[in-house]
């Protein structure tokens, strides 16, 4: 629970006033809302038992007493809250004005619109959870990133809009204050320490217990600890670098928009339209809060899918855990994008690379199949590139050093053999990480996606 805590010096005791903007109390969870036309805060709660909403302007606990948040942020729009909680009728209802507001306002795929939807609700529940990925635009100038932002995130849970280009110290307060969902537009890293700073951010920011430590700026000899645990949307013109970073983005590839429908401008209906969405999604939070239980996640079974993507994708299974039809559904999905996914690796350079490798190692394999006296493979970085060449590779394009410093990069060992008196450097790999890769980068023929995948071959157990 981040806040602000003023001390106030009383006759009898030293009072805490702890600005807030989500407190426990009574058994109840209070969510701070606001209104922008009044610019007044103060506590919305839901009470279970009695099914009712309660209001407060601020609450009191001995010797704390708890209120609003009242800073700029709020006030200029930087963070958006709810102004009420309304009735959203049932999940699916949600699920489709959620949907239908996303497609009206925002061009985006059909599968990253069912996507997005999902985040979306996940974000209110965001703090009962173990992990969470992030939502990520990719694309050039004017293929409505910002407006990508502002659509999804402007009713994901608490947005709070932190910029494109900025110094970790604001990242860390507007967080640490608000907990809500961190929103970076036009998102870029400089080659600097302040680079690696939000990049610790991120790489910790998507599973909890996993604190930034930061030393204090006026007395080195103390150690700060920052929580960075939130949902976070990125718009951005290039792909991370950081590989761990990358794999915990959901990304929608950014096109300039060929839909006459989608509004230019924001209007006063998509304001609207928002807040009471928003409304409806502090109702949803407060219904499901005590329904939700993360750990039984970890019982779902996917099938063959590459651990990255489960684990960006397990957190999702909360939405449906009460719903078994709607979880196989995702299950499908989940093992659907798995795939895609395979095929996209594939395609990259690693991907041929690899391909290419398991192509000398299948011709290998089928050629000493009726031989009584069984080689081993000898599979060389030079061997690759003649593969590669052979398949339409540029000579130029590829040396076979590279392909050496990729494949070393991926897990394989470089070792000496002699071959008809010559010594070669032969290629080898573990026989686990050899599946792991498989998983990976090879493209499988896909029977049925009901909970499994079968592989052709030999290789039906990776």
């Amino acid at each position: 629970m981040g806040g602000v805590i003023i001390a106030k010096a009383n006759q009898k005791a030293k009072e805490e006033i702890i600005e807030v903007s989500k407190v426990f109390y009574g058994g109840n969870l209070y969510e701070q809302i606001y209104d922008p036309e009044k610019k007044i805060s103060c506590y919305l709660g839901w009470d279970d038992k009695e099914e009712e909403l309660l209001k407060l302007d601020e609450i009191e606990h001995a010797p704390r007493r708890y209120i609003p948040i009242n800073d700029d942020l709020l006030k200029n729009g930087a963070v958006i809250l709810p102004s009420d909680a309304i009735d959203y009728g049932t999940v699916e209802d949600l699920e489709f004005d959620i949907s239908t507001f996303i497609e009206v306002w925002v061009d985006v795929s059909k599968e990253h619109l069912q996507k997005g939807t999902w985040y979306t609700m996940l974000t209110w529940n965001f703090d009962k959870l173990h992990t969470i990925p992030y939502l990520s635009a990719l694309g050039d100038y004017g293929t409505g990133k910002t407006r990508y932002l502002d659509v999804i995130g402007g009713v994901c849970y608490k947005p709070m809009f932190v910029g494109g280009s900025v110094r970790p110290a604001p990242i860390y307060r507007v967080i640490d204050l608000w907990r809500g969902t961190a929103i970076f537009d036009e998102f870029t890293l400089s080659r600097s320490d302040e680079s690696q700073d939000i990049i610790q951010i991120f790489n910790n920011g998507f599973q909890r217990g996993k604190p930034v430590l930061r030393c204090d700026a006026n007395n080195y000899d103390k150690v700060k600890s920052f929580d960075p645990f939130c949902p976070k949307l990125i718009s951005r013109r290039k792909r991370f670098k950081d590989r761990a970073l990358e794999s915990r983005c959901i990304t929608e590839i950014m096109r300039e928009t060929s839909r006459s429908d989608v509004p230019i401008d924001l209007t006063s209906d998509f304001f609207k339209q928002r807040s009471e969405l928003q409304n409806k999604l502090l109702m949803y939070r407060f219904k499901n809060w005590n329904k939700i239980n993360p750990d039984e996640s970890i019982h779902i079974d996917f099938g063959n899918v590459l651990p990255r993507i489960k684990q960006a994708f397990i957190p999702f299974t909360v939405l449906f855990q009460h719903d078994e039809n709607r979880l196989n559904e995702f299950i499908k999905y989940t093992q659907e994008h798995n795939q895609k996914t395979i095929e996209e690796n594939s395609m990259s350079f690693d991907g041929q690379i690899f391909n290419h490798y398991i192509k000398l190692l299948e011709e290998h394999d089928e050629s000493q199949q009726h031989l009584d006296d069984y080689k081993e493979p000898v599979i060389t970085s030079s061997k690759i590139r003649v593969s590669m060449i052979e398949s339409g590779w540029k000579e130029d394009s590829i040396i076979s050093a590279t392909i050496g410093k990729r494949l070393s990069v991926l897990g394989f060992e470089s070792k000496s053999k002699k071959i008809e008196g010559k010594t070669v450097r032969s290629l080898e790999i573990d026989e686990d990480l050899l599946k792991s890769l498989k998983a990976r980068y090879l493209v499988t023929a896909v029977t049925e996606v009901t909970g499994y995948t079968q592989v052709t071959g030999e290789d039906k157990d990776v």
